[in-house]
């Protein structure tokens, strides 16, 4: 039987060994003040060279090598399903570590019993806020006051653009409470993470807003610490990203967005409410589809796939 540790850091991998690479790096430069810690890294399949570069490089990560993409969710489980450690940090492949990114997290679990589960800050390369790292659960205005929005944009301080967000809160020094947590960097206790019945393997997105909706229903707390940063290359990460694969991308978030709406509501399924959200999120993924359809393919992109890199973010 594997020693227990204090943290197990589990890295999803698709098909990314250029930002995985950096991540391991930066995983064990990091401070870790005297925490003990395991690597794991669950690979979805990745035809790029991870597997045998992990396996060459890195023989002390634990590697699980899935023959093909079980998805996020379904590798999360593998990984915290291997470990014993205290807690489960649940990471994406294209982050890196600050100088200080850890401990905070740790001793903030270790301090709060009733806290369940907390995140890190995350950040764009030039140092920006992605406000992509805690926020509250999505009211159907963010629809169109999304984080993406132009509309959030132009008009930050509207109620649900920033209540949303929580872009008043990014600079306290202490950690605050959120809805929701990114899996890009996302500690779990384990026993919060079993009593929310682990990861949901049936959503492709919204599945932290689940995970986290349980563990409240628990009684857990949940946050977000301010002071603990990383760097994520949001959406660089498993495989280049080409137009089909973007266009799938939207397709699946709207799919997801009505399932896990229809169920944090409690819509029943003949109630006429849901042919409305349908149609609603319909109309907006078609207009997202169109603009994305008009955007010329990327030249980094057409030379990715001219490399051989392969296509990546879903299993298309």
């Amino acid at each position: 039987m594997n020693k227990p540790v204090d943290v197990a850091a589990i890295i999803i991998s698709l098909n990314s060994k250029h930002f995985l690479k950096d991540c391991l790096r930066s995983l064990k430069e990091t401070a870790w003040d005297n925490y003990t810690y395991e690597i794991i890294v669950v690979d979805n399949g990745s035809t790029d060279g991870t597997v045998e570069y992990l396996r060459a490089e890195h023989p002390e990560v634990r590697l699980i090598a899935n023959a093909k993409n079980v998805g996020f969710c379904a590798a999360g489980n593998q990984g915290a399903d291997a470990s014993l450690a205290r807690y489960f940090f649940f990471l994406n492949d294209d982050i890196l570590f600050g100088e200080n990114s850890l401990p905070p997290l740790i001793r903030f679990l270790d301090e709060h019993p009733q806290a369940g589960m907390i995140g890190s800050r995350l950040l764009n390369v030039d140092g920006t806020d992605q406000f992509s790292s805690g926020r509250t659960f999505p009211h159907p205005m963010n629809a169109v006051f999304s984080r993406a929005s132009p509309l959030t944009r132009m008009f930050p301080n509207v109620k649900w653009a920033k209540g949303y967000l929580l872009q008043g809160k990014f600079n306290d020094l202490e950690p605050f409470t959120v809805d929701w947590l990114s899996a890009a960097a996302m500690m779990v206790t384990r026993k919060c993470f079993y009593d929310a019945d682990k990861l949901v393997e049936d959503f492709y997105y919204f599945h932290e807003h689940i995970i986290c909706a349980r563990a409240l229903r628990k009684g857990y707390g949940i946050y977000l610490h301010p002071q603990s940063k990383i760097i994520h290359y949001e959406g660089a990460g498993s495989g280049v990203r080409t137009r089909k694969v973007r266009i799938k991308h939207i397709e699946r978030f709207h799919v997801a967005a009505y399932k896990w709406f229809c169920l944090h509501h409690g819509i029943a399924r003949h109630n006429p409410l849901r042919a409305v959200v349908a149609a609603t999120l319909a109309l907006r993924a078609s207009l997202l589809m169109g603009i994305e359809s008009l955007k010329p393919e990327e030249r980094k992109i057409k030379m990715s796939l001219d490399s051989g890199r392969p296509q990546g973010g879903i299993p298309l």
